[in-house]
């Protein structure tokens, strides 16, 4: 009899075992069915949640990553100040730098619509000279730490500044002080104010000034 209770709570205590390592459990009341409430559809909630964000978090990454056409001196291959810190700040990042580098196709480009085929194998042209231009910065940057860059042409919208300047130009501090750069038209702005220094209109006839008695 002692060796056959033996076996059976040996046995039992093996049953509770296997069925704990086999899933997961709730404890308390298991009259709902199943073992795995509600951990089974948190998981798939926080997992639907997670899918949806993560779109945005790529698109994020992606712009972060992104040298811009203000990046360059206008309409050439040639970084200017805030180009360089912007690759100094590709190439520091830590762990170690994301290889993806996105660049802005060139679109500070005059375009007269003469030839448009012309046009885009200037601007073709101009992209790949500014592609070389980001790997030789990287490569000068990162001097000691070798990496291995892969560096791909985008067309995207600039982020916050689409809808109110679509054609928006940042000059170089050249032209601004020479005077060089040529305006830009964007949308049009809110009228000027009126010169605050003209009189105030007489009131009309027979009205009576604020303060006055009737």
């Amino acid at each position: 009899m002692a060796r056959y209770m033996t076996k059976l709570v040996a046995g039992a205590v093996l049953a509770g075992g296997a069925a704990l390592a086999a899933g997961c459990h709730a404890d308390g009341d298991y009259h709902h069915g199943d073992p795995c409430w509600p951990d089974r559809y948190a998981n798939e909630s926080r997992a639907a949640v997670v899918a949806n964000f993560q779109p945005q978090v790529e698109n994020g990454q992606v712009l972060d990553q992104t040298v811009w056409n203000s990046h360059f001196e206008f309409g050439t291959d040639k970084l200017n100040g805030a180009g360089m810190d912007k690759l100094d700040q590709i190439a520091r990042r830590r762990p170690h730098p994301d290889p993806r580098v996105f660049l802005q196709t060139a679109r500070d480009m005059a375009y007269d619509g003469a030839k448009p085929e012309e046009y885009a194998a200037k601007r073709q042209e101009l992209d790949t000279k500014r592609v070389a231009a980001v790997q030789k910065y990287l490569s000068a940057t990162l001097t000691g730490r070798p990496t291995t860059f892969d560096i791909q042409v985008h067309d995207p919208a600039v982020p916050g500044i689409e809808g109110a300047a679509p054609r928006l130009v940042l000059p170089t501090p050249q032209s601004r002080v020479g005077g060089t750069l040529t305006p830009v038209v964007g949308p049009a702005g809110p009228p000027a104010p009126a010169s605050t220094n003209a009189p105030p209109p007489p009131p009309p006839s027979g009205s009576s000034t604020y303060g006055s008695r009737q």
